[in-house]
């Protein structure tokens, strides 16, 4: 399994960029999130995994069921952005003034969705649950 999950993941490689430079383009600040839970959910609409939204009050937590008996294991990648103009001059720079992605958290979301999705496609394949929290601030 974990040579497939690797290619996947490679294959899907393109649109993890994609996602991270929208993310980056819409960044929002600690406990102002509200577009990117959005984003989330909306990602893994019509997945077979459970969502539950308002997690904290703005986290997403999403749980990949196996449907056979094992471990659970949790992942979590945050989403906040900081109060710094961004004066890169990027193609997808920030288009909220005075926020930015500096920090990584649009890479560790993008990642994560696609970790997540790819779980899920694969989830015959392994035993227990997986949980994925999308953490906010």
């Amino acid at each position: 399994m974990n040579k497939q999950l690797i290619n996947t993941l490679q294959e899907k490689e393109e649109r993890m960029i994609e996602i991270r430079r929208y993310l980056h383009q819409h960044p929002e600040l600690s406990f102002k999130e509200q577009e990117t839970p959005k984003y989330i959910a909306d990602f893994y609409k019509d997945k077979d995994c459970e969502v539950e939204t308002n997690v904290g009050p703005n986290g997403v937590k999403v749980t990949i069921d196996s449907g056979k008996p094992g471990k659970t294991i949790a992942i979590r990648a945050d989403f906040d952005a900081l109060p710094i103009q961004e004066a890169t001059g990027l193609p997808f720079a920030s288009k909220n003034e005075g926020v930015m992605h500096a920090c990584g958290h649009d890479a560790h979301t993008a990642y994560m969705l696609i970790l997540g999705e790819t779980l899920i496609e694969m989830k015959d394949q392994f035993k227990g649950k997986v949980i994925i929290i999308h953490q906010p601030a």
